[in-house]
């Protein structure tokens, strides 16, 4: 795999201009009471303003956000809402695992540890994964990649490493189970049947993940996968983690380039900074700087990015890998 020969710093004011621009578009969501986005959508839209609004230094804003969740948008249990109907019910723990996170980089312990306590009761400690059900806690709940590693993400942020580690326990388990690695990987388990690897026919894209696809894919499987053990690896020092974390990432080794091009890659990207800030390793570089680079060549002209998920939603994520991205290249020669 070759990069564009830039100088760094060239290559990491590219990536801050596009950020900077992302978060111009956003800004403009912001609401007069604090809030994010129109009000009908709220957490599917707010949930990771706070993350990018604190890594772009505009801490103000990320503490009235905050302010307004705890005004309006934390329930009893610390749940976060409000939750529009069409919201997918499987990732009912990913949008909260984003608030907990960005909440406790703000110092808004509050939400931070009682939004957390609320996960854990997704949490399911003889798997070490994350149900992705609202309500349903049996053996048959399925538990998906993205959601377990966005949960973990969240556990790492508050300081629960043992919960973590947890997770990492998991993703060895989903690991060892797949069948057809590095061409495929399945990203549904459940502790009754293990790894899923019949796939409901309605919903195949949320089961596998093909390498060579040329079609919408879940890409950020293994990105997530790999980024999370990274930061698993430096909570920890367990070197079984950093070499997971490079297990799972090189999926992505000699995919075309249709995967590369795609925002779902935005999280391969973020796990491939990662990998390169700590091992020092240029195809990791090389990674960060394919996907990057086609991120910046889809955004638009206002400086927003769109996407299946919604505008302000995909915004939000390309801005905030953009700001990992930007620290990883311009830091390491």
């Amino acid at each position: 795999m070759s990069a564009v020969k830039e100088p760094q710093s060239a290559i990491a004011e590219k990536y801050l201009d596009a950020r900077n621009r992302g978060l111009d578009f956003l800004m403009g969501q912001l609401r007069p009471d604090g809030g994010f986005g129109p009000e009908e959508r709220g957490v599917t839209d707010y949930y990771k303003m706070i993350s990018v609004l604190n890594v772009c230094g505009e801490t103000l804003h990320a503490n009235r956000l905050c302010k307004w969740i705890r005004e309006n948008g934390i329930t009893p249990e610390g749940d976060f809402g409000p939750r529009p109907a069409d919201a997918f019910q499987y990732s009912h723990a990913y949008y909260n695992s984003w608030v907990v996170g960005g909440s406790h980089r703000v110092g808004y312990y509050d939400l931070a540890m009682r939004g957390f306590e609320f996960l854990l009761d997704f949490y399911d400690p003889e798997s070490g994964g994350y149900y992705s059900s609202p309500t349903e806690r049996e053996a048959s709940t399925l538990q998906d990649i993205w959601v377990v590693c966005g949960s973990a993400r969240a556990a790492l942020m508050v300081g629960r490493v043992d919960v973590a580690e947890g997770t990492g326990r998991w993703l060895e388990d989903v690991f060892r189970q797949q069948p057809n690695f590095p061409e495929q990987i399945y990203g549904v388990f459940s502790r009754e049947k293990g790894l899923i690897t019949e796939p409901d026919p309605n919903d195949e894209i949320r089961y596998i993940c093909n390498r060579d696809a040329h079609e919408d894919q879940f890409f950020f499987n293994p990105g997530i996968s790999a980024g999370v053990l990274t930061r698993l690896y430096l909570a920890t020092g367990k070197r079984k983690w950093l070499d997971l974390a490079m297990a799972y990432l090189s999926f992505v080794d000699e995919a075309p380039d249709y995967l590369f091009a795609s925002l779902r890659a935005g999280k391969v990207a973020w796990a491939a900074s990662n990998l390169y800030t700590v091992t020092g390793m240029t195809k990791y570089r090389d990674i960060v700087i394919k996907v990057a680079d086609n991120i910046v060549d889809q955004q638009e002209a206002n400086g927003c990015w769109e996407s299946v998920i919604g505008t302000n939603d995909a915004t939000a994520e390309m801005t905030y890998w953009l700001d990992q991205i930007y620290q990883s290249v311009g830091a390491v020669d």
